[in-house]
């Protein structure tokens, strides 16, 4: 059994790396600056309830299953939001670089088996890496008077016992002024497209994992992915009707979602969003707004429901 003092919870570090294999745990290649985070050990306990003479439900138990689930939330960093999009979308193809900035353009791969990073958890009391590590969902926010920031439920294989060194590299962040949203009739409109005055941006990535146990173990359970989605919400003044004739009519748009700081950045694009809700507050005495609730539908134009590029100093995402 370890020990430690008691200590406050920013004294834990996460760290994440690509793994060659799932399942086989590797090394952390970055150090991720979190907020908030909750990866932790789960078990799944099976009950004896045979009756043995007396009114009482359970006379035993045994572990069946041992696993981890949490999320992690944080700020958006340059080099460290990668290995997020990689586990999220699980592939990356990279461009030359320019000026020493190299274009990641990450898509989603379209087998049930996950790209698998190892979580590795690091403090005072216990170390551990967290195989078969598999990201269920990523949303990035940006609002006003806020950092943009993001949050991933991943799913892994309960956590060994590990020895790490924390070394946190300095990375670009971004605020309000670093993102640009743009609407347009199609993605050739986009760059002389003016900017949407939004008050706050949400966009959502989905693709939920079934666990999946074999016989023979009780600690090497595998996630199955399933379908995947992107959506997400803006929320702006109304000065116009345009995003209801828009909802209305289920009209076919091109959005644009850039994250720029000094020459690197994060640029998500959709070639086919439709608003799935619209929502309009109207209190006396505050400035009327809109929440519009967005879908990314798939293009087979381009063959793909969002396209992400993701631009840093970074020359690769691969397994160390």
């Amino acid at each position: 059994m370890a020990t430690s003092d008691v200590y406050i919870g920013r004294r834990e570090a996460v760290g994440v790396g690509i793994e060659s294999t799932p399942g086989t745990a590797v090394a952390p290649q970055i150090w991720v600056r979190w907020l908030e985070q909750s990866i932790q050990n789960k078990t799944e306990v099976l009950e004896n309830e045979s009756a043995i003479g007396v009114v009482d439900r359970v006379e035993g138990s045994a572990v069946a299953y041992k696993w981890a689930e949490g999320s992690i939330e944080g700020k958006i960093t340059i080099q460290s939001f990668g290995f997020f999009l990689l586990g999220m979308l699980g592939s990356v193809s990279t461009g030359s670089p320019t000026g020493g900035v190299y274009p990641h353009t990450f898509t989603m791969n379209q087998s049930s088996v996950p790209k698998t990073l190892t979580f590795a958890r690091s403090g005072p009391l216990v170390s551990e890496r967290h195989s078969y590590g598999t990201i269920e969902s990523l949303e990035i926010t940006a609002e006003t008077g806020a950092y943009v920031m993001m949050t991933a439920d991943v799913k892994a294989r309960v956590g060994a016992s590990s020895s790490e060194t924390v070394a946190i590299l300095d990375e670009k962040e971004f605020v309000p002024k670093h993102v640009v949203l743009k609407l347009a009739a199609t993605t050739g409109d986009l760059a002389a497209a003016s900017a949407v005055k939004a008050r706050s941006v949400t966009l959502r990535l989905e693709r939920p994992s079934e666990k999946f146990d074999p016989l023979g173990t009780e600690t090497a359970p595998e996630f199955d992915r399933g379908a995947y989605e992107v959506s997400g919400e803006f929320v702006v003044r109304m000065t116009d009707t345009q995003y209801e004739t828009d909802f209305l009519a289920n009209t076919i748009k091109a959005m644009s979602i850039s994250l720029t700081n000094s020459g690197e950045g994060i640029v998500f694009t959709g070639s086919k969003v439709r608003y799935r809700e619209l929502e309009t507050t109207r209190d006396r005495d505050n400035i009327v707004t809109a929440t519009v609730q967005f879908f990314c539908e798939y293009d087979t134009s381009v063959s793909t429901s969002l396209t992400t590029v993701l631009s840093n100093t970074r020359a690769t995402y691969v397994a160390a």
